[in-house]
């Protein structure tokens, strides 16, 4: 007579299953988290199922995420013992793989949060595809428990998990427009009170039709605006025409909506949001490119800035 272990094992009370187990002809011995069960015909050793882990995770981004190009594995242990993670890996086919990284994130029980921030790499791009989807990705762990053992862990994120379809998106839009064209700043010159003055420059890459710089805008810290009519410059702030290569648009660089409360909190003091468009087609963003040159043009605005709010 053959006995079903599953059929067993899914009744409610251990003795209830012992008593059916030997109605049939079997005997049952738990010993060692081994199930031993012997009939009239054979005797058969099946190990008990374990579950030493039991966690979530899921993918989140803050604003210093983004500027380090991390994101945060939320890690929640539901189990009900405490367990530390000593390695993890975000596994996204879609980016170039970055690794495993060692960590020491100890988890409670309970299912407290615990966030352990990993890079992502750089998403793959195929073509001129602008919105991408992921592909499945998962976070892969090596977890220890409380008796010591170390247990290999790896659990799926959703499916096109929303922040890995954002990232991928900006990447392979920023891969397609550099393909394009480039927009970045060119010299500078020093004005007094704290001010430079500058130019913002498009040169043509490969793309042979109309290039259209709707605006640009300043950091959190730096305010940068056209030349010489600033905020009542009109938009589009330029339009480069087939057959030409370069265009340039002189502005004007200043501190002016640096505050106490901004030099405290700024997390991308040089990021200069920009949006552009093809032929007239979709506003695709984009970020002024930042060279060391560029920053050490800001310092004395950056200092001016500084200077002025020193409290005393």
């Amino acid at each position: 007579m053959t006995v079903s272990l599953h059929a067993v094992s899914a009744l409610a009370s251990p003795d209830m299953r012992r008593r059916i187990l030997l109605a049939a002809g079997a005997a049952v011995i738990l010993a060692g988290g081994v199930l031993l069960v012997v009939n009239r015909d054979t005797a058969t050793e099946q190990p008990v199922k374990e579950q030493p882990v039991t966690m979530r995770v899921a993918l989140t981004q803050s604003r210093v995420d983004e500027v380090r190009r991390t994101v945060a594995i939320a890690m929640n242990n539901d189990g009900p013992a405490p367990i530390t993670v000593e390695q993890a890996e975000l596994q996204a086919p879609s980016f170039t793989g970055v690794g495993p990284i060692r960590v020491d994130a100890p988890l409670p029980a309970g299912g407290l949060r615990v966030d352990v921030p990993v890079a992502f790499g750089t998403g793959i791009c195929a073509g001129d595809e602008l919105a991408p989807r992921s592909a499945a990705s998962h976070v892969a762990m090596r977890v220890r428990t409380a008796d010591g053992r170390v247990h290999d862990v790896r659990l799926a994120l959703p499916e096109h998990d929303p922040i890995l379809d954002k990232l991928l998106g900006l990447d392979c839009r920023q891969d397609y427009l550099d393909r394009q064209a480039t927009f970045s700043f060119g010299p500078w010159t020093q004005r007094p009170g704290g001010r430079v003055a500058g130019s913002v420059v498009i040169k043509r890459v490969g793309f042979t039709g109309t290039i259209t710089l709707r605006e640009f805008a300043g950091s959190i810290l730096l305010q940068v605006l056209p030349a010489p009519l600033g905020a009542r410059t009109p938009k589009p702030y330029a339009v480069l025409r087939p057959g030409t290569d370069e265009l340039t648009i002189p502005i004007v660089v200043d501190a002016d909506r640096c505050t106490p409360h901004v030099l405290a909190e700024i997390k991308k003091p040089y990021v200069f949001p920009t949006y552009v468009s093809l032929d007239g087609g979709e506003v695709l963003y984009t970020e002024l490119r930042i060279s060391d040159a560029d920053r050490a043009a800001f310092k004395p605005v950056v200092d001016a800035c500084a200077k002025r709010n020193v409290v005393s």
